[in-house]
């Protein structure tokens, strides 16, 4: 094949790529057909599989394609330039402007990944872990110069700046005041020199944290496996652990009616449809989690230990319901208009008490002023939110610990001199 005819299908591949995406996002990848794909391209359903084996294939090349991208463009950016800090600044440069110049491409493998079949995402798994490797080596030179902190392990920096990266394609809007390229320039001098105005006031991590001990598995007890009847608390646990690791539309009630060891028709005493669960999550989590902070940070006057509060708070409320905040975050799209707007009134009521925790800081001159309290905020969600896609309950750290280096690295930065 020349290149006449590589370029050509390259560009309808690349168009295919978009147009599914951009599907994806909408409706979900389960919800979306091969044949919707093909007359929003504009083509026969038919000569789609002249570019794909099927609609999986086509979420697999896509996955790849992205990864590869972000890997050879970091990689590039930061091959050029010596000077460790610099290295960082390229890299988050780097990774939000070919995050945002493929955004619908990569809020598609953030969400859609889990649908894959096992060995393609496997591939993708381990091209992202080169990826991860490619950014954990770039710290690890910085922390190895002196350069950025090393009471901390470069395994959560590096988890913390891709929460906080990876979030952006979530909240980002062209339309909105601030120019994608203009926003590496709010997210570098947070992770590097930290939100807070006066760093010595944050409390350094214990001494000899950077070798944290493995945990014996303290799993959250499944209410399903606690009684034999069919409560409400028991019924939403079910689903949640079933949209979080499926998607909604993938799950249906007779696999839910499964796992409660129940008759399908005996679910439908207690619902009307598969919808009244999904809503019911959604409002739990974040009804729960604004109690939980709101509760913590009120008789808090030092807005310093405010903010370091309701980072560990947010850690500790939301890994204690980590399936259905996982499910809130990925499947709220599927709910019905109306209500998604009362999910959405929540969602947005619970981050105005964040920012509100933030701009009382600023004010009172804790926080730094140079970045507006609503980048801060958004900043400082990404950096927290992202953490139940890779928590593991038998892992390292628990909650708590996991809230308190958050809060560190927010509010004193990962840069060594961020502390001198």
């Amino acid at each position: 094949m020349n290149d006449h005819q590589i370029q050509p299908q390259k560009r309808t591949l690349e168009r295919l790529f978009d147009t599914a995406a951009t599907l994806f996002w909408q409706k979900g990848y389960a919800a979306t057909t091969t044949r919707e794909i093909a007359a929003a391209v504009g083509v026969q359903q038919a000569s789609l599989y002249y570019h794909i084996g099927s609609k999986e294939d086509l979420l697999y090349q896509l996955c790849v394609a992205s990864l590869q991208q972000l890997r050879g463009d970091v990689q590039s950016a930061v091959d050029e330039v010596r000077d460790p800090l610099g290295r960082i600044r390229a890299l988050i440069r780097a990774h939000l402007a070919t995050l945002l110049t493929y955004q619908v491409r990569h809020v598609t493998m953030l969400t859609e990944l889990r649908a894959l079949s096992k060995g393609h995402h496997q591939e993708v798994l381990e091209l992202r872990k080169q990826y991860g490797s490619l950014v954990r080596s770039v710290l690890e030179e910085a922390q190895a110069a002196g350069m950025v902190r090393s009471d901390i392990p470069a395994q959560y920096l590096y988890l913390a700046l891709l929460n906080v990266l990876n979030w952006a394609v979530l909240w980002f809007r062209r339309d909105q005041e601030l120019p994608a390229d203009r926003l590496d320039g709010l997210f570098t001098p947070v992770f590097l020199d930290g939100a807070a105005a006066l760093p010595a006031q944050v409390p350094p991590m214990p001494s000899g944290f950077p070798v944290p001990k493995k945990r014996s598995a303290t799993r959250a007890r499944k209410l399903s496996e606690t009684n034999d009847k069919p409560t409400a608390e028991r019924m939403l646990n079910a689903a949640a652990a079933l949209f979080s690791k499926k998607g909604y539309a993938a799950t249906s009630t007779r696999e839910i009616a499964a796992g409660l060891r129940i008759q399908k028709a005996s679910l439908y005493y207690h619902i009307e449809s598969k919808e009244d669960l999904l809503y019911s999550i959604c409002k739990s989590s974040l009804e729960q989690i604004r109690r939980d902070v709101a509760a913590a940070v009120q008789n808090v006057t030092d807005p310093v230990e405010r903010t370091r509060v309701l980072i560990r708070t947010h850690i500790e409320s939301m890994l204690r319901d980590q399936d259905r905040h996982s499910a809130t975050l990925s499947e709220m799209r599927a709910l019905s208009k109306e209500r998604l707007a009362h999910v959405i009134s929540l969602r947005d009521a619970y981050e105005e008490l964040v920012r509100s925790v933030l701009q009382e800081a600023q004010r009172a001159g804790a926080l730094r002023g140079d970045i507006p309290v609503k980048y801060l905020c958004l900043i400082l969600l990404g950096l927290v939110n992202r953490v139940e896609v890779w928590y593991r309950r038998n892992g390292p750290l628990s909650p708590s610990e996991l809230g308190e280096i958050l809060a560190v690295v927010f509010l004193s930065g990962a840069a060594a001199t961020a502390r001198d």
